[in-house]
């Protein structure tokens, strides 16, 4: 048997006279690494950074979220594995402290206890221990759901009817324990769809009506890092099978502001949509607070003529979309300015 002349000791080497059978190996590697890379997903392309760095003001600015070793961009929030669980992250700039806490739904003896103060059922999905609060030492502005269910109506004049509501409030109106016979507590009829006109709890300075006090939505659009962010549900209901209703809360913090949207979101199948929504605008510079409560609503067919596609009854299930689309119904603003 004759050996190949690339397999002889005396063969010569180099990288002109390259054994055909390294190349034919070298080839159908080059070939696995390529029809490997190809199945692998495309990284999203990155958006584009503004070329101008943005200003910072000299206001001081501390956390407790940690910082990225290798931009230096705060890390927020920061969960914290302790038990019980507890995930508080929290920013000071200047006079100002934001402060947010997360927790889970509450469990039977809170929700009891809940229930004997609001003399009403608590949603399905309550987290009561959630919270928001930003405090300056002359203002400070909480959100909870315990004091938004407060302002829930009872025996309100246009209380929404549909045909299972009837039936679902009687439903909630008995709570049993091991013993299904025993009627423990009934309550008088209320807006069971925990839409509520619930703005925060101010303290501190008085908040000053004016409608013409918007806030600058051309600072807000800049490119300046968030220093802070975080969103929670404050409660959530879905009446029934017969939609949802459900209030959040969203809050970032800038070097110069910050802003919070709580968002109140009622859907009633084949009623109607409704949307309230309280923005919180704080500027750190001038130390000056605006707070604006709009209300949106339009009939459930009304909106429903307005969808596109083959599935439109996903899109009423889309916030954002439906946000867009309803109309105004009524727009207040009130400041204050704190020296």
């Amino acid at each position: 048997m004759q050996r190949s002349e690339c397999s002889r000791p005396d063969a010569a080497s180099g990288p002109d006279l390259a054994c055909p059978d390294s190349i034919q190996i070298d080839a159908a590697r080059q070939m696995h690494r390529l029809t490997t890379s190809s199945r692998l997903p495309q990284r999203p392309a990155r958006p584009p950074v503004p070329k101008e760095p943005v200003a910072k003001p000299p206001l001081p600015v501390s956390t407790d979220s940690p910082s990225c070793a290798s931009c230096g961009t705060v890390i927020t929030p920061s969960p914290v594995a302790t038990l019980p669980l507890r995930d508080t992250p929290s920013i000071n700039v200047g006079d100002w402290k934001i402060y947010t806490a997360r927790h889970p739904i509450l469990n039977a003896s809170e929700i009891d206890e809940f229930e004997s103060i609001l003399n009403l059922p608590v949603p399905e999905m309550i987290f009561g221990n959630n919270r928001v609060r930003i405090s300056h030492p002359k203002l400070e502005i909480d959100f909870c759901a315990l004091d938004a269910l407060k302002l829930v109506e009872f025996n309100p004049p246009n209380l929404i009817q549909v045909s299972y509501a009837s039936e679902w409030v009687k439903s909630r109106q008995h709570k049993h324990y091991n013993n299904s016979d025993v009627v423990l507590e009934m309550y008088k009829p209320f807006d069971w769809t925990y839409s509520t006109l619930y703005k925060g709890l101010v303290s501190g300075s008085e908040m000053i009506r004016d409608d013409t006090m918007e806030i600058p939505l051309e600072k807000l659009k800049r490119q300046d890092p968030i220093l802070f962010f975080d969103e929670m549900v404050l409660y959530e209901d879905e009446l029934g099978d017969n939609g949802i209703s459900a209030l959040s809360i969203k809050i970032r913090v800038m070097h110069s502001c910050l802003l919070l949207l709580q968002r109140l979101f009622v859907r009633v199948d084949n009623v109607l949509l409704r949307i309230y929504d309280t923005r919180v605008y704080i500027d750190f510079e001038q130390n000056l607070v605006i707070r604006e409560f709009k209300k949106q609503e339009l009939e459930y067919d009304k909106l429903f003529r307005l969808c596109t596609g083959n599935d439109p009854r996903k899109m009423m299930r889309d916030i954002n979309w439906c946000s867009q689309r309803l109309p105004v119904v009524s727009v207040e603003r009130e400041y204050a300015e704190l020296s």
